[in-house]
């Protein structure tokens, strides 16, 4: 394969991913929007505490498999059916069994919290979304395999088909159990939406199951799956491993945070926040947790969306790189990697730094005081969601290096500071779940620094700041002016027609500008 015609496939499936991911983001705010006006902070705030209590488990059981499988199949040679289907039922019947035995603890886990807690539904949503672990699984391994053969297409169908199907189905059933609901109609909503995340995942795997057996109908394979067995775990372990340590991290957020918060007394938390008692009568750190995750995270955890595509794309394309042994174009193309992950995210999180407050009141509507203690948390936030996006390129980079273990090595350090420092803060009544938020910032600026160190260790000729110095200056100086014309000129239009009016002018101006500088031949 060329160089030209790599950077070909790279750049088709990175456009590809890109795009549907960004339409996938679309589909799941619509989705999530809604669902957080119906169910409101409380309910949002048992709903986050349940994912985060499943995560942990989750990313044990699914984390690992598409980017190991789409290393190996990229090793296959084109051509290669016997091996490939090979791959597809070692990884099928392996990770079949880790993902049962990670429903069970999630099971056991949520059930021994949620009595801490005093808190059932965290259990019940727990037990509903565990159908889904199995799910994603089976389905990660046909993202792997489509990935490593560069099909993204494929993928890229597969999760607009389940964004499209939990939108439909999720808010016409939160609606629904609203209205039809009279006591409780809360808890029932929050089943529903619980509920639709297991049924989306059984047709998005139905959907890549039909593909698969349609593009490889082999059904007899004559290798012994006892080597790809141990191939497959020595490579997703460690991958499987790093995520564990991010959610257990999450995880740590939700039951100590959350815990201390808790602890901490009423009076406290309204010296903190006067507006508190007027919106959470009982339930006020709950409250505070739901606007910290529902509102802040859903909006910052957008913008790292953005960057998954290009290191999806780049993992397979770099490996096969790596098998030529050509270092020059393998860092050829980490750079490329960098630079488009850069000239991507650098504007977004920068747009929503600076705007944070029209971003909030366009997406989730004028929702008072959630608005604004959202809007403090998003001003801080966003900027660092900079680094966050690198992680996808980087751990590519690295994967593709052969180098997860050394992932997993800056993620416990980073996540073990993280959780420390949260754990003292929150616990400081002045500072409350603002600490989680100072832990976040910390976590990811020492992610991004460690992982940029070793991406130069494999990679000399990589210059990962570099890539960042014109995005962040052209954004920055476009964003400043358009928010001094935003306030001295559009103060009397609608917060909607702002937003989109300051970004379509922001949107226009960044790309002509990187046009001209000739960013987009080079890349």
């Amino acid at each position: 394969m060329t160089e030209r015609h790599s950077n070909d496939i790279f750049i088709k499936g990175t456009v590809i991913l890109a795009v549907s991911g960004v339409v996938v983001k679309l589909l799941s705010a619509a989705y999530r929007i809604p669902l957080t006006r119906m169910i409101g902070a409380e309910g949002m705030g048992k709903y986050s505490a349940a994912f985060n209590i499943f995560m942990p488990f989750f990313s044990l059981a699914v984390a690992g498999i598409t980017p190991t499988v789409s290393r190996l199949r990229a090793k296959c040679r084109d051509g290669d059916t016997d091996s490939l289907v090979n791959i597809k039922k070692t990884a099928v019947r392996c990770f079949g069994v880790t993902s049962l035995l990670a429903t069970v603890a999630a099971v056991l886990v949520s059930w021994l919290y949620s009595g801490y807690m005093d808190t059932p539904m965290i259990f019940i949503g727990v037990i509903l979304l565990c159908p889904n672990l199995v799910f994603a699984t089976f389905e990660a391994v046909y993202k792997g395999i489509s990935q490593g053969s560069m099909n993204m297409a494929i993928t890229a169908k597969a999760s607009l088909l389940e964004s499209s199907a939990k939108l439909l189905i999720g808010i016409t059933s939160v609606y629904l159990a609203g209205v039809m609901v009279r006591d409780n109609a809360g808890d029932a909503q929050l089943l529903c939406a619980f509920a639709t995340i297991s049924i989306c995942g059984r047709i998005c795997l139905f959907y890549m199951y039909k593909n698969f057996k349609k593009t490889y109908p082999v059904k007899t394979v004559k290798t012994d799956g006892t080597v790809t067995a141990k191939i497959l775990f020595s490579m997703a372990v460690p991958i499987a491993a790093s995520a564990l340590v991010v959610s257990l991290a999450n995880f740590f957020d939700t039951v100590i945070c959350l815990s201390i918060v808790k602890s901490i007394p009423d009076y406290a938390l309204m010296a903190a926040y006067p507006f508190i008692s007027f919106f959470a009568e009982d339930e006020k750190a709950i409250w505070l947790f739901g606007v910290y995750q529902g509102l802040c995270l859903s909006v910052v955890n957008l913008i790292p969306s953005l960057s998954s595509a290009i290191g999806s794309s780049g993992l397979p394309l770099i490996t096969r790189s790596m098998r030529s042994k050509d270092r020059l174009t393998v860092e050829k193309q980490t750079t490329r990697l960098m630079s488009l992950t850069a000239f991507l995210v650098v504007p977004v999180s920068l747009f929503v730094s600076f705007f944070p407050g029209e971003v909030l009141t366009t997406l989730y509507g004028h929702r008072g005081a959630q608005t604004v203690l959202a809007t403090s948390f998003l001003r801080f936030m966003a900027p660092v969601a900079i680094l966050s996006a690198f992680t996808f390129p980087l751990n590519s980079v690295l994967h593709a290096n052969g180098k997860s273990a050394v992932i997993l090595k800056i993620l416990m350090v980073s996540c073990g500071i993280k959780v420390a420092l949260s754990s003292y803060l929150c616990s400081q009544e002045k500072i409350n779940i603002m600490g989680c938020i100072i832990s976040q910032i910390v976590f990811h600026i020492l992610v991004f620094i460690l992982s940029v160190l070793a991406v130069r260790n494999c990679s000399p000729g990589v210059s990962v700041i570099k890539t960042l110095v014109m995005p962040v200056l052209v954004s920055y100086l476009l964003l400043t002016f358009l928010r001094i014309f935003a306030d001295f000129v559009l103060y009397t239009v609608p917060t909607v027609f702002k937003t989109f009016m300051c970004g379509g002018i922001f949107v226009v101006v960044y790309l002509t500008i990187f046009m001209f500088m000739g960013f987009f031949v080079d890349n």
